[in-house]
């Protein structure tokens, strides 16, 4: 998918008013892969991106979301 795309999606589950303070951003490249993780008060979002081929729009291979709330934290358990 494209960036915007992901972003749009993101947006929509998870809106900004409701991430909370930014905690953290790390971010990490390997060659053409580049893992960016922001760690938000309620929830950690991470997104994986190839750019190798920087011309071509479609570059998000992965995006993850963890939410932090108490009922989540016991599923995981």
């Amino acid at each position: 998918m494209s960036s915007d795309a992901v972003t749009e999606v993101l947006e929509e589950l998870v809106p900004l008013t409701s991430r909370g303070d930014v905690i953290r951003s790390i971010l990490t490249k390997s060659g053409c892969n580049e893992i960016g993780t922001t760690d938000y008060l309620h929830v950690s979002i991470t997104r994986a991106t190839h750019n190798c081929l920087p011309l071509k729009p479609e570059r998000e291979m992965q995006a993850m979301v963890i939410f932090k709330r108490d009922a989540c934290q016991e599923q995981r358990k």
